[in-house]
Parts: structure tokens; sequence; C-alpha cells
């Protein structure tokens, strides 16, 4: 049965959290003059890992109300993205001056004594676009790929931005967005969008909890919309977590559609490279940069458990491909020759045996094991020359 990589990571995650520290030196606190806004906004940041040792750009994660969610977002996205889950990316925090203003996105009559200043999300947009973008670009590397996430207010910042503004942004991801404001208007919105568009190539992540009644009728009638008129090329999921309320399932919908949205970036299985074989392997790295601009290999770890399984199976044919695959890529490594020898000895290929045992004791000289085996199949070899030497008459 297979596991999810959601409960494996949860679990993963769970067990590290508490060894799981983000590098104060990755954490940038700044601000940028909006002249959209006529006002500072801070900007809280989150650097890659490898930011300093590289020189191209990075794809940007925009974190809405990071003045309350910067904390987790940055915890769980610096364990994803430093366990390669997701690709790097450099997280940008934007804390509120004004949620209401900023995140909703119409002049809602419905709203207007409780919130007055409603209505800006549009003119946020054109800040982000205007001043938030350059400025990340600029000062930090920040390329034109983009996702923006949100929850509850910002959720439906979210939804509002994929509908009215989709060229600024590649993936959304939505939490419980507030689907009721100015009488679910976001549902007609929506039905038109999709009507008018037969091609978006975009990516869409909603996750809802246990909502009130409104909101919940607001959820269904939304993803029996999406069912019906989302075209082929937009990806998009929905996720029910009825364990969860409005405002716990922020950590696990993250997660959960950091999984999704990046599925195809997490790492093969064991399982999956014995039975593709090296083509599956380089296949998966040519996706990768082609998808994600990143040249990569996958690590010595996967493909030493891949080696051992196929060798266990006795494919050994299979597993010398696989052995000569992992000694080109990680050619300091003594074990790959090591088993290469032991697949020739049990073959009954001493000579062959020798070469190998003798290449793993050379690069390994501290390892008691290798030179025993190398001095052992020497010794043989020996043995045999001087057997035939015997039999050849003078």
């Amino acid at each position: 049965m297979k596991r999810s990589i959601f409960a494996t990571l949860l679990l993963i995650f769970c067990v590290s959290s508490l060894f799981a520290k983000v590098n104060p030196q990755n954490l940038i606190y700044t601000n940028v003059y909006s002249t959209v806004l006529k006002e500072n906004r801070d900007l809280r940041i989150l650097l890659p890992s490898e930011f300093k040792d590289t020189y191209f750009s990075y794809p940007v994660i925009y974190l809405l109300d990071a003045e309350s969610n910067f904390a987790t977002g940055v915890e769980v996205l610096g364990f994803l993205m430093d366990n390669h889950f997701i690709p790097p990316h450099i997280v940008v925090g934007l804390p509120n001056t004004d949620r209401f203003r900023d995140m909703t996105p119409v002049d809602s009559v419905l709203n207007k004594t409780i919130f007055p200043s409603r209505g800006g999300a549009d003119t946020f947009l054109k800040a982000l676009e205007t001043d938030i973008f350059p400025f990340v670009a600029k000062e930090y590397r920040g390329s034109s790929r983009r996702l923006v996430m949100g929850h509850n207010y910002s959720g439906l910042f979210v939804m509002h931005a994929f509908l009215s503004r989709p060229e600024l942004f590649d993936r959304y991801m939505a939490f419980s967005p507030i689907l009721w404001w100015n009488d679910t208007a976001i549902l007609k919105d929506m039905d038109s969008f999709l009507t008018e568009n037969s091609s978006l190539r975009k990516y869409l992540f909603m996750s809802f909890a246990k909502e009130a009644k409104n909101m919940l009728e607001a959820c269904k009638e939304l993803t029996k919309l999406m069912e019906k008129k989302a075209p082929k090329d937009l990806k998009w999921k929905y996720e029910w977590m009825p364990d969860e309320d409005h405002y716990s399932l922020y950590r696990k919908s993250l997660m959960r559609g950091m999984e999704i949205i990046f599925k195809d970036y997490k790492y093969p299985s064991v399982e999956d490279l014995a039975k593709g074989g090296v083509g599956s392997a380089n296949g998966f790295l040519r996706d990768i940069m082609l998808n994600y601009g990143r040249n990569e290999k996958l690590p010595y770890s996967l493909l030493e458990s891949v080696c051992l399984q196929l060798k266990q199976q006795e494919k050994y044919n299979e597993a010398i491909k696989f052995l000569t695959y992992t000694s080109v890529n990680y050619p300091e490594r003594a074990e790959p020759y090591f088993y290469a020898g032991e697949i020739y000895e049990v073959t009954n290929k001493p000579k062959e045996a020798f070469k190998f045992y003798e290449a793993a004791h050379n690069k390994d000289k501290g390892r008691w094991d290798y030179e025993q085996k190398y001095l052992a199949i020497k010794k043989y070899l020996e043995e045999l020359r001087n057997k035939e030497q015997n039999k050849i008459p003078h």
C-alpha cells in the first residue's frame, strides 16, 4: 500500500520540528515605500539556504498576513526546501497595515459598517506589481515565477488575484477563503472567468475546514463549478479538512498544498528507480531542469539504496548499470566499487571482482573490510595462477 508523501512528511516534520530552526542569517527584515499605497510596507524575507553560493534568480512565495503567519510559514517552508520537497524559493512575508482594505476585492455594501475601509484588493495588487515585485527582483534576485498564499480574508484575496490578475502569479493557495464576501460574488466571478478562459496554465490549491453553514455551502458550490468548467490545463485541487476548524487548518493546508503543487519535484522512490533504471533517474532530472531550471543530481543515499535493492533481488545487470551511474555522479565514494566487486564475485568473475575491490580499497583505505576483501580476492587469483602454471608441461 502506498503511503501519501503528506503522511510521511507530517511524521518526519513532527519528529524533527524540535530541531528544525530557521537560520537567522537567512532572515531579513526590511521595508519598501509603496508609491501606490503611499505608505511604507514591512517585508519579512527568508532566503534559500544556498542563496549566498549561487548567482541565479529564485521563484518567490508571497505569504500574506505575515504578522501572524510568517513564523509558522518559514518553519514549514524552510523544512520543505531543505529536504527537497519543494524547490528553493525566496519567501516574502507581507504584514498588513489595513487588512480589510487590502484583502477584500470589492466595495461590499453588506459589510459597509463593519469594514469601512473595505474593497482595496485591486489597489494592493497594483502595489505588488509596481512596488514589491521590482524591489524583490532587484535586491534579492526574485524571478517572475511567483506563488501567493493566504488564509481567511487573505485567502479571498488569493482567489480574487487568480480571477482578476492571473498573470501576476503562477501558483495560488487559498486556505478557507471567505467566499461569502459580498453575497458570494466570487462564485459569479469564477463562473464568468472559467467561461471566458479555455486555457489556464496555472496551479490552484484550496482547502476548507469545518466551516459555518453559509461558508460550507459556498465551498461546495465553488468545487462543483470547478469540476464542471475548469480547463484541462488548470491544475487545481481542493481538500476538505473536517478535523480542522476555520482557524486551525493553516499548517496542515500549507504542507498538503505544497505536496500537491510540487509533487513532480520530490525525489522518485527506490522502487520506481529500481524498476525504471538509469533512464528513469535521468528522466526525473531532465524534468527538474525543464520545469524548474535546476541542474541537480539525485542524493547518494537514494542511489545507494537502489543499488542495494537490485543487488538483493539478484538483478545483477541492472545493479551494475546503476552502480556505474552512481560512481560517475559520486566518484569519491568507495561503496559502489565494493558492491560491484561483490556482484562479480558472486557471479564467478573473480578478475572483474578484483578490479573493483582494489578500487574500493584505494578510495577508502581506512575500511578494514574493504582491505580484507581486496587481499582475499588477490590471494585467490594468485592461487588460480599458480594452479594454471602447474598444469603447463615443461
